[in-house]
């Protein structure tokens, strides 16, 4: 009898909308119970009226869900609930068994008396909306992850490009100097040899020495130049291996200056080391040696009779620096900017019309990579040029 007179009420209306209507008093009970709900989820109001709604449905007693219906019986205006935070709040399922997402909007309703307030529960099932805004989703990322690794794809096309376009150039430099600054040495010493052999009856002592020495020279040449090729093809082909450990520095400069000394001699350099470079560094002795004798044999090339260069070293917190100086003959601003670049450097006399092959900064550049480090070229025409290197020091330096 009671609950026939407590559904004879405004209430009753909610029977007839698409909409899930759960009404609840401030004891947490359930007052109403509309068709629509009875319909989705297969519960009849007569099992749940009267019912505290946390029995019924556990995970509505968790705080996330307790405050926010504990908040509405004080009044407080509708509160919306979205499925993207709360995929259900009523379980409902459908034929396969997966719950429907919800749209849950919470109404405080007076009662009869005076600061009381009922909480309307109004549920939308919008399962099939929020199932294609998932789908949805899943596409848009789907081509977002599409379009990245596209764009990843292409990238990489055009960093292989690049690399492929460096390396043919790389070849043509390569076979230019095996085809030019190879042959040419060869030749000469091929000539030299036969018009000494042929008319060797016929020049004095003195023309022989002088014959012998042009042989020597362009054969001092051609080996350099065997040397510095061998030595960039293995580093091309990784053919050798970076052992980075504590060396003297002093040691290794005066090493490298002794393999350019008979040059030094010969032009009346003077050729000054400081002080400072009586320290440890961490290093690959060979490579630095490659690359001091390098930069020692591009210096003294270019300095003029007669003229002077000087090594300086430096060490801070993080780095070890070496620096190469000379008051020769400088570059200007293009040389300076293609100065470590393989396909765009060019061999030049030399002060005394020393021939080179253009290889040799480019290895000390490749050299000083492979120890982390950095190298630096400062010049202009007519003044000398500088260059630094820059090395990390070892951890524990």
């Amino acid at each position: 009898m009671l609950k026939d007179i407590y559904y004879e009420n405004p209430f009753i209306a909610y029977d007839h909308i698409p909409i899930g209507i759960c009404i609840i008093n401030s004891n947490f009970n359930i007052i109403f119970w509309n068709r629509t709900l009875e319909a989705w989820t297969n519960i009849h109001r007569e099992d749940v009226i009267f019912k505290n709604i946390f029995e019924l449905f556990p995970h509505l007693k968790t705080p996330k869900y307790k405050s926010r219906l504990q908040l509405m019986f004080s009044g407080r205006p509708p509160m919306v609930l979205s499925p993207m935070l709360n995929e259900y709040f009523i379980p409902i399922k459908d034929n396969e068994g997966n719950y429907q997402a919800q749209t849950v909007t919470l109404l405080s309703i007076p009662t009869n008396e005076t600061g009381s307030y009922n909480v309307i529960i109004a549920i939308e099932n919008v399962a099939t909306l929020f199932n294609k805004v998932k789908q949805y989703r899943i596409i848009k990322n789907q081509s977002i992850d599409e379009l990245n690794r596209r764009i990843e794809a292409e990238e990489k096309l055009k960093e292989y490009t690049k690399k492929l376009e460096q390396l043919n150039s790389t070849k043509d430099k390569f076979f230019s100097i095996i085809a030019h600054d190879l042959i040419n040495p060869i030749s000469a010493q091929y000539k030299l040899v036969k018009i000494l052999k042929d008319n060797i009856e016929q020049f004095s002592k003195e023309d022989i020495i002088d014959i012998i020495n042009e042989i020597e020279q362009s054969s001092s040449h051609t080996y350099k130049l065997l040397e510095n090729l061998l030595t960039w093809s293995r580093s091309q082909l990784n053919k050798f291996s970076v052992n980075i450990d504590k060396h003297n520095l002093s040691d290794i400069i005066k090493l490298s200056a002794s393999d350019v000394s008979s040059q030094i001699t010969m032009k009346k350099i003077t050729l000054s080391l400081s002080e400072d470079c009586n320290v440890s560094v961490c290093c690959d002795n060979n490579l630095l040696s490659t690359i001091l004798r390098n930069l020692l044999s591009n210096a003294v090339k270019f300095t003029n009779y007669g003229g002077k260069i000087s090594v300086s070293c430096r060490v801070d917190d993080d780095f070890s620096y070496i620096t190469v100086e000379d008051n020769g003959v400088g570059m200007d601003d293009d040389t300076l900017d293609n100065l470590f670049k393989l396909d765009k450097t060019h061999s030049k006399l030399g002060t005394n019309k020393e021939v080179g092959t253009g290889l040799g900064l480019v290895i000390c550049k490749e050299f000083v990579e492979k120890m982390n480090g950095e190298i630096f070229a400062e010049s202009k025409l007519g003044e000398g040029s500088k260059f630094t290197i820059k090395f990390p020091n070892c951890p524990d330096q």
